[in-house]
């Protein structure tokens, strides 16, 4: 009998154990991707979910950050808005 209660707890232990792992590892990956339209040439871009940060990988130099937006640079969003 407590050898079953001891292997059923064991059980459960190693199913929360499991889901921990993926819930942390796996599930909310630590990037969001997405693409930008640079002199007609589409680059993927990542963006850090706990920073904000913005990456842009390039051929040449591989995955570079980038900068705020200027202040007469408007985003994608603004730009739709007015079109």
């Amino acid at each position: 009998m407590l050898v079953r209660i001891a292997r059923r707890i064991l059980v459960w232990l190693v199913v929360l154990a499991f889901a921990w792992a993926i819930a942390v590892y796996v599930w909310p990956t630590r990037y969001r991707y997405d693409h930008v339209l640079t002199d007609n040439e589409d680059y993927p871009v990542r963006i850090d979910r706990l920073t904000g940060d913005a990456e842009m990988l390039t051929p040449d130099d591989g995955w570079v950050p980038m900068g705020p937006l200027d202040a007469d640079e408007t985003s994608p969003e603004d730009r739709s808005r007015t079109s």
